[in-house]
């Protein structure tokens, strides 16, 4: 490794020391549209307490979910598609598994078992006395009625937004280096390091910590 990689890795690893330092909320369970919830928990060196770990959810299958959270988290999930070929992309290949009438993107998982098996385990760590959510308007479709709906849920919630939005649970991404790809998904993604940098792309726009910790 060399002398540049090894200093940006130490900071690093300071910032990420930092996180878990200021961080006083341990048992929370973050909703997520996209694998950001993932990489918080992993920030934060916590166990997931979601089972929307390294996964995302389409428009209002999303918004279902957490206006029914607690139903939503009482029944088990089931296979739907064990390989489902992106319209756009046909190199994008995944699983799908439902939750009753909803349906759950399994990117980062081989098959329908191996998904389902994630989320029944990460499902019954759900703690619904402190959950908080976050989306995004990409995968709302940009559709300003489903950002309003996930905005008045009951949660706290954040929905970062490539468009601007009335609303202050919005964090839009004026910066001019965001683009939407083919498949009008932001990117660079969101969970991605930034150039030059120890943090990632969202930890610059979203102070997290000080949101867990209800600041």
């Amino acid at each position: 490794m060399s002398i540049k990689k090894r200093i940006v890795a130490v900071a690093r690893n300071m910032a990420v020391n930092s996180f878990r330092k200021k961080n006083k909320n341990k048992d929370f369970t973050l909703i997520s549209q996209n694998c950001i919830g993932g990489v918080i928990y992993s920030d934060l060196g916590l166990e997931f307490k979601s089972p929307t770990i390294n996964m995302f959810i389409e428009d209002e299958n999303f918004v279902k979910l957490v206006e029914n959270l607690e139903y939503y988290m009482s029944v088990e999930a089931e296979a739907l598609c064990e390989r489902f070929v992106d319209p756009i992309d046909n190199s994008i290949v995944y699983p799908k598994i439902k939750i009753r009438d909803i349906e759950v993107c399994c990117l980062h998982y081989k098959n329908c078992e191996q998904a389902i098996d994630a989320w029944e385990r990460r499902r019954k760590r759900v703690n619904l006395n402190n959950v908080y959510v976050i989306g995004n308007s990409w995968n709302l479709h940009e559709n300003e009625e489903l950002i309003k709906r996930l905005s008045n849920t009951k949660y706290k919630t954040v929905i970062f937004t490539y468009h601007s939005y009335s609303n202050d649970k919005c964090i839009q991404l004026t910066e001019k280096y965001w683009f939407k790809d083919k498949r009008n998904v932001v990117r660079p993604n969101l969970t991605d390091r930034m150039p030059y940098s120890v943090y990632k792309y969202f930890e610059k726009k979203f102070d997290f910590v000080r949101w867990l910790n209800d600041k």
